[in-house]
């Protein structure tokens, strides 16, 4: 048994390292598509937030954990070992696969598919709980993308009317300047009122150009869109540990490798599913990135705000509430979305990406049976 329980262990941290690898290209598309950031600065600030993602999921995300622990088989059926590991081997054979492809896929599709094909050939349909497989898990799936897509599109038409489209020496920022002095740059004219300082002089928070604020002086504090950028993007990704951190954490738990589904899940199992994402992230994340970075639209700072932005308030939300969302379709819909805002969306990339969603459940169904028969031929 307790080879069982270690080769359990091992094969959901491969499931969380395939988990890394393709889906840190999620938070950090943006930034190397808009040309802020280069692949490794961007998957090591993606991976350090995916990591304290994952393990802050041992305390935010305990819903998740519930909906994948026992939310998707019926209370009276008893998930075996060999169930456990047939169904992390399926998801994480075919993540590992899309990655290789480079094809940005869906791990919690991966898990979904490989899940039910394996419990359909153990305990046949009866054993599912399809109303809730459908209410909680299918339709956020299928429905996201599409609300990414629309929010992202309306969040950039709302800012394009405040803050008109400028070079980056103009771009927009919020910086506090000293106001020992009049200001009376008339780009300065929408600075807000005067903020008093603790020191006992004041600063006053000024909105404009960036190449006027710098040339005012130089500020206490600067925000611009650029670090509103890298922000998101780490929000993206944090979202992104938070979310799928505990799905691997149910299915080992469910499985036994730490007690019932009921038990409180143990730091140590997202720390573990937490390493495995982080490795993965690291060593092999630019593929995938390559293809949302590049491939699929043009992006401006703007864009990978907006896109970053929706996604992390979606995703996060998704997991505190114990609804699986996929990072992988939330992003992706709002890059799509972004890019359709601006005319520039390449579509044979979004159908070559949308192919590789369609055959991720019946793909890692498929691979999850497979690895169920052997595991039956050498474990019993």
């Amino acid at each position: 048994m307790g080879l069982e329980l270690l080769a359990l262990a091992g094969i959901g941290f491969m499931l969380a390292y395939a988990n890394g690898a393709n889906d840190v290209s999620k938070g950090i598309a943006t930034l190397v598509g808009s040309g802020l950031a280069r692949y490794r600065p961007a998957l090591i600030w993606g991976a350090a937030w995916t990591t304290a993602g994952g393990v802050c999921g041992a305390i935010l995300a305990q819903a998740m954990v519930s909906t994948f622990g026992s939310g998707i088989l019926k209370a009276s059926v008893t998930p075996t070992i060999v169930l456990g590991l047939a169904a992390l081997a399926g998801s994480t054979a075919w993540v590992l696969l899309a990655t290789r492809l480079s094809w940005p896929v869906s791990t919690t599709h991966a898990i979904v598919g490989s899940l039910t094909g394996v419990a359909l050939a153990a305990y046949g349909p009866s054993a599912m709980q399809w109303s809730a497989l459908v209410g909680r898990i299918a339709l956020p799936l299928v429905l996201t993308p599409l609300i990414s897509l629309v929010l992202v599109s309306g969040v950039l038409s709302a800012a394009s009317r405040v803050w008109p489209a400028m070079p980056d020496r103009n771009a927009p920022c919020l910086c506090l300047v000293p106001a020992r002095e009049p200001i009376l740059s008339p780009a300065l004219a929408s600075g807000l009122s005067a903020l008093p300082a603790a020191a006992g002089w004041r600063v006053k928070a000024i909105g404009g150009p960036l190449d006027a604020c710098v040339r005012h002086g130089a500020p206490v504090a600067m925000l611009t869109t650029r670090d509103l950028h890298w922000l998101t993007s780490g929000m993206a990704s944090f979202a992104r540990g938070l979310n799928d951190a505990p799905k691997i954490v149910a299915l080992l738990l469910a499985a036994g490798a730490a007690g019932s589904p009921a038990t409180r899940p143990r730091f140590a199992l997202f720390a573990l599913v937490a390493g495995g994402m982080l490795a993965g992230s690291l060593v092999a994340g630019r593929r995938v990135t390559r293809v949302l970075a590049e491939d699929l639209t043009p992006l401006s700072h703007r864009q990978g705000f907006a896109a970053n932005l929706v996604t992390a308030v979606l995703v996060t939300f998704g997991a505190i509430w114990g609804l699986p969302m996929s990072t992988t379709h939330v992003a992706a819909g709002g890059i799509a979305g972004a890019g359709a805002w601006s005319s520039s969306l390449h579509y044979p990339a979004l159908r070559e990406m949308a192919l590789a969603w369609v055959i991720t459940l019946p793909a890692a169904a498929l691979l999850g049976l497979l690895a169920y028969v052997a595991g039956l031929a050498f474990l019993g």
